[in-house]
């Protein structure tokens, strides 16, 4: 079977899907499953009355099956084989981790990577001669060599479509990964370079601004540009004390953009390294725009404003290419990972929060090797295989699944 017809038997009838998603989401958001005083949900025994019980004996091999039939379109690209199946039945949850790890080594199984990142980053295809495969490529690289899951922002090359290294196509004298892709800077190209900075925060790091300045300090007012020093209401006439965003307190959050969107400012909006960029406002043109497609800078002070340095979660950085790897060092990248595979296999919209405790628990179990590292594959198999993660799953489907009986039986005049 095709792996577009697949995909929509996975997502089944639109009521189902979007009943289960909801579901999912309340569910891993919700009091961990098993009764375990801090939340967590690991595989072991837990008191309970005073009996030791293990809370995976719950999932039924019916609701295993039905599980692992939801995550292999996703992940492999097909459906489940007799002999999974009868694995399943045989060994119910202990079956779970080892399939799971079988499916990391099928040749199908990296494409997975690539999905996942070119939908995240809305990338794929060419356009103006631009590759806007390359994201995707080398999330896909990633995972079929086993590197660690940081590569696809550390990694000082490009991918071809023949899996061959190559050169990426900015221009700049640095590398970023997945960011340092012109498919990257022209899908998310805006005025001042937000939407560019944003997007890097939530897809790696699950932030967005304002932040707590124990994640970013803030840049001190007097260097940014007058209308984002303002961090008051509207005055007593009325008038917005500034024409751009809402208008009111732009300092708390553009305090912190204004850092992030420095990596990005000698980029113009084709996705070209410029080094002839200057950061300043074009006199002449729409506020946030520099000239000749380039766009402005946060910073006043015309030395700042044209230069590559900045800061990433409190660090100094050189460029977008050191920034980048200190967002792939830092806490937050393997959680939010957690986060988007979640998204990825789940169909979850991005709006939804997973307990802490769980995408720490899966961050911690996923690392392997020595030196212990996170792959996508470790990571696949510790995020799926993590009890709560089933749990959430199974108990969805069964309730969208008696809710949409319900109503298939109210339309139909049953008592």
């Amino acid at each position: 079977m095709k792996l577009d017809a697949l995909l929509s038997k996975a997502r089944a009838t639109g009521a189902l899907a979007a009943a289960t998603t909801l579901a999912v989401g309340a569910a891993l958001l919700g009091p961990a499953c098993g009764g375990t005083p801090d939340g967590s949900f690991q595989r072991r025994t837990v008191s309970n009355g005073g009996e030791e019980v293990d809370p995976t004996e719950a999932f039924t091999a019916e609701d295993l099956r039905a599980y692992m039939r939801q995550l292999a379109p996703y992940l492999v690209s097909r459906e489940l084989e007799p002999e999974e199946l009868a694995a399943i039945d045989e060994k119910k949850f202990d079956a779970i981790a080892p399939m799971l790890e079988a499916w990391t080594k099928e040749a199908a199984f990296p494409r997975a990577a690539r999905r996942l990142i070119s939908q995240k980053l809305s990338v794929s295809g060419s356009r103006d001669g631009i590759d806007f495969d390359l994201p995707g490529n080398l999330a896909e690289h990633v995972a079929r060599e086993d590197l660690p899951l940081s590569t696809i922002l550390t990694a000082d090359y490009c991918v071809d479509a023949n899996g061959a290294k190559r050169e990426c196509d900015t221009g700049a004298p640095f590398t970023a990964g997945v960011l340092g892709t012109r498919a990257f800077m022209v899908s998310r190209a805006s005025r001042f370079n937000l939407t560019r900075a944003s997007t890097m925060l939530r897809a790696f790091a699950c932030q967005k601004y304002p932040m707590s300045e124990d994640v970013e300090p803030r840049i001190e007012r007097s260097r940014l540009i007058p209308m984002f020093q303002v961090d008051r209401q509207a005055d007593e006439s009325g008038a917005p004390p500034d024409e751009f965003g809402n208008g009111t307190a732009c300092y708390a959050c553009h305090s912190q953009f204004g850092w992030h969107t420095q990596l990005f400012v000698r980029f113009d909006a084709s996705g070209l390294y410029r080094e002839d960029a200057t950061g300043l406002q074009d006199p002449n043109g729409e506020l946030g725009r520099s000239v000749d497609g380039l766009f402005a800078s946060h910073l006043q002070d015309p030395a700042e404003a044209k230069t590559d340095k900045s800061q990433m979660l409190g660090r100094a950085v050189r460029d977008l290419g050191e920034a980048a790897k200190v967002l792939a060092e830092s806490p937050m990248f393997v959680p939010c990972q957690v986060g988007n595979l979640l998204e990825y296999a789940l169909r979850l919209p991005p709006t939804v929060e997973v307990a802490k405790e769980v995408v720490e628990e899966i961050a911690s179990s996923a690392k392997k090797g020595d030196p212990p590292k996170v792959t996508f594959g470790s990571l696949t198999v510790a995020t799926f295989s993590h009890p709560r993660v089933v749990a959430a799953v199974v108990s969805a489907t069964n309730v969208a699944e008696a809710s949409s009986a319900a109503d298939q039986s109210q339309s139909e005049g049953e008592p």
